[in-house]
């Protein structure tokens, strides 16, 4: 998979166990968009690596990534730093859908991203 980012969603809040088509649609949105600062940071013409790291993310109810850090590394220094410069790079991203939204208003995912070469 040719520089692509792979997602596997994992509420850490507990939201709902089948999700609606405005969380699938914003899921989907965020992945898109953390794809494309991924692309957008490398460039062309580099080498890149690719692995999965584990990105625990809390998203305000503006869209405003407020925190993002490793919760289980890929074991790449660099790796890592570029999951987290694509999840830094999507904010803000359009407001999450209410059904999204912990009761202290914010959006807590752990999410597996797998950055592709």
């Amino acid at each position: 998979m040719s520089g692509a980012v792979v997602f596997g969603l994992a509420l850490a809040s507990g939201a709902q166990a089948t999700p609606g088509p405005a969380v699938r649609a914003w899921l989907s949105d965020l992945v898109t968009r953390i794809d494309a600062a991924d692309r957008a940071q490398r460039g062309s013409g580099t080498a890149r690596g690719g692995g999965t790291v584990l990105v625990h993310v809390q998203i305000g109810p503006d869209g405003a990534v407020q925190s993002a850090e490793i919760e289980q590394s890929s074991g790449s220094p660099k790796l890592d730093q570029r999951a987290l410069r694509a999840l830094q790079g999507i904010s803000p991203t359009s407001a999450p859908p209410p059904a999204l939204l912990s009761g202290d208003g914010i959006v807590d995912l752990s999410i597996p991203v797998e950055l592709g070469h």
